[in-house]
């Protein structure tokens, strides 16, 4: 009886390991599949480093474009160009950076780098739906290239869901650059609008 009951709890004790090893195998398969997939979806969002050098080569003799966009998508991409940015902020002055480094803001921190966007160059647009968030934001070819930049190296970023974030905006400015004709006479981009605002097909707009 004693040889029966250890029989017994041996043969359970192997269904155990067999089913923690079998568990084990699922879960290291699921592990790979997570991986592999990670690494698939990083490298769709990433841009060859001479691609990106002929973009910024284009951007950077650009004299200045009309970025129309909703302010959260310019605070996004103005924290990973410049440092820091706010919504309802529509300048970047010495004046303003006085301000965030009074003691009532001292989670505030410096440009990191000077968005040199003072007064005048980022307008909120109140037309329509008041306070849809929606604006426009006058930027230079060295603004386009600080942006460009910093969303490329967010390209990189562990964090799929950013690194997803930024290799889209990453393309809509590369769809701006594409246009660009390096042979055609001066001043003729010169105020051009280009409108970062995906939306759906009009069959199901309401």
């Amino acid at each position: 009886m004693f040889k029966t009951w250890r029989e017994e709890y041996q043969a359970d004790k192997a269904l155990k390991r067999q089913i923690e090893q079998e568990q084990w195998e699922q879960e290291k398969r699921w592990r790979e599949e997570d991986r592999a997939a990670r690494q698939k979806a990083l490298a769709e969002n990433s841009v060859a480093l001479e691609q990106h050098n002929d973009n910024l080569r284009a951007a950077t003799a650009v004299s200045y474009l009309t970025l129309t966009c909703h302010e959260d998508t310019w605070t996004f991409m103005a924290i990973r160009a410049f440092g820091q940015w706010k919504p309802e902020w529509t300048q970047s002055t010495h004046m303003l950076l006085e301000t965030v480094r009074s003691p009532s803001h001292q989670e505030a921190r410096q440009f990191a780098v000077d968005p040199n966007l003072p007064e005048g160059r980022i307008k909120k647009i109140l037309e329509g739906r008041v306070g849809q968030g929606m604006q426009e934001v006058l930027l230079s070819g060295h603004n386009l290239v600080q942006i460009m930049t910093a969303l490329h190296e967010g390209t990189k970023e562990d964090d799929v869901a950013l690194s997803a974030r930024c290799g889209r905006l990453y393309s809509k400015f590369v769809e701006f650059v594409d246009l660009i004709d390096p042979d055609a006479p001066a001043g003729k981009t010169t105020g051009i609008r280009f409108r970062i605002d995906d939306s759906m097909d009009a069959a199901y707009v309401k």
